[in-house]
């Protein structure tokens, strides 16, 4: 299956890797104070500080919810839907860490359910989740405080269940670390997403909250369509509805200790200890820039940075056997799977070369592999990421 169709099955199923209308929509808005920043920092109007800022970010764990309610009803533990719960604060915690906001985080969460098939045990594991993420950083000194939320029931709107959250937190503007400082010179160090990082209790697949509604339709077998048609929009051309080879109870192809459901439903790891370590060690002004390659994958990059700036990811790590069956599963060519998923690393820091071996030393003290994965070029028109893939070079502009 070459790359377009893949594409273009994405957008078949209403979602998109790239979101290129969702940017466009928002293209007008007030940048904040640092414009090349990972995420959006404004300007304290809580205090009137004129030395701090603010960093408000919202975010979810998209279709994942609906994996682990098919997931749920054949069998797996109620317990799965933490996992939801940490996805849903970790797309948000970690992005904020990405501009060197490292806490205290003021947590909302909200959930909108199908109350007839959401009970509330589901709710409550959500809500234990949410309240184990902050418990679980708060004891490694990065303080999480949940303030409460919002438990909504919208049948008319939710099939199954959306569990997203708010983070607020507040830094001075002196320790922003601003992505737009990534320059050419520096190298690129990546931090696996797989393995089992000091503060996990189980090994972690490295799946991460991208691509989700692609891998589970590609990934699992078509008897789920009939028996679940709330896990899916009625909309989608049924061809593309779990259509895979696999039952989540499946073992993974080459990694046995999962099964391929559990596997896709690895909570997304959180790298705030590891990124609190770095800048406890580093000064901030050496880590020039820090990406969480969620959507859009190894191409997330390609947004952040002076212009110019060409990305060339030349050392990957292994391919994870996770993705390995998503590939296998899709025909996925090698472009679409490194645009689309992680590929084993969901952070990235663009540093001199002089501080990539104290970052490798750091990581492996948290638990956590990490390799010079590239290294930043100039004469790029605009900016553009060349990775090297087992099929070639992929550039992503």
């Amino acid at each position: 299956m070459s790359d377009q169709r893949h594409d273009a099955r994405y957008q078949a199923r209403g979602v998109s890797a790239g979101k290129a209308e969702v940017h466009a929509a928002i293209d007008r808005q007030d940048a904040g104070l640092f414009p090349g920043a990972f995420c959006k920092v404004v300007a304290d109007e809580l205090t009137g500080s004129a030395e701090h800022c603010i960093v408000l970010h919202a975010d979810g764990a998209g279709t994942k919810s609906a994996l682990a309610y098919l997931a749920w009803k054949e069998g797996f533990p109620l317990a799965t839907w933490r996992g939801i719960a940490q996805d849903s604060l970790v797309m948000n915690l970690d992005d904020c860490a990405c501009v060197g906001a490292l806490g205290p985080y003021l947590v909302s969460n909200t959930i909108g359910r199908n109350a007839r098939r959401v009970p509330g045990e589901v709710i409550a594991q959500i809500v234990a989740g949410y309240q184990s993420v902050c418990d679980l950083l708060t004891t490694r000194g990065i303080r999480c405080v949940m303030t409460g939320g919002e438990t909504a029931d919208v049948g008319d709107l939710v099939r199954t269940a959306v569990v997203d959250s708010t983070i607020a937190t507040r830094l001075r503007r002196d320790e922003v670390i601003d992505a737009a400082r990534m320059v050419p010179g520096d190298v690129l160090v990546g931090f696996s997403s797989t393995g089992q990082a000091a503060w996990e209790t189980t090994p972690n697949a490295g799946m991460g909250s991208n691509g989700l509604t692609g891998a589970r339709h590609d990934l699992f077998g078509a008897d789920y369509r009939a028996k679940y048609p709330e896990t899916y929009a009625p909309e989608t051309t049924s061809e593309l509805v779990y259509c895979g080879p696999h039952r989540v109870g499946d073992p993974l192809p080459g990694d046995p200790a999962f099964t391929v459901g559990s596997a896709v439903l690895s909570p997304t790891r959180t790298y705030l200890p590891l990124i609190a370590a770095l800048l406890a060690e580093l000064p901030r002004s050496d880590i020039h820039g820090l990406i969480h390659c969620s959507g859009g994958g190894q191409s997330k990059i390609v947004k952040f940075g002076a212009a110019g700036n060409r990305y060339v990811k030349d050392a990957s790590f292994a391919v994870p056997p996770l993705f390995a069956a998503i590939k296998e599963a899709t025909g996925m060519g090698w472009a679409e799977m490194y645009g689309t998923y992680n590929m084993g690393w969901r952070l990235e820091a663009a540093v001199p070369a002089a501080r990539a071996e104290a970052c490798v030393r750091i990581a492996k003290g948290c638990g956590i592999e990490a390799r010079i994965v590239g290294r930043i070029e100039g004469g790029a028109q605009g900016r553009e990421v060349a990775v090297t893939t087992p099929d070639g070079v992929a550039t992503y502009r």
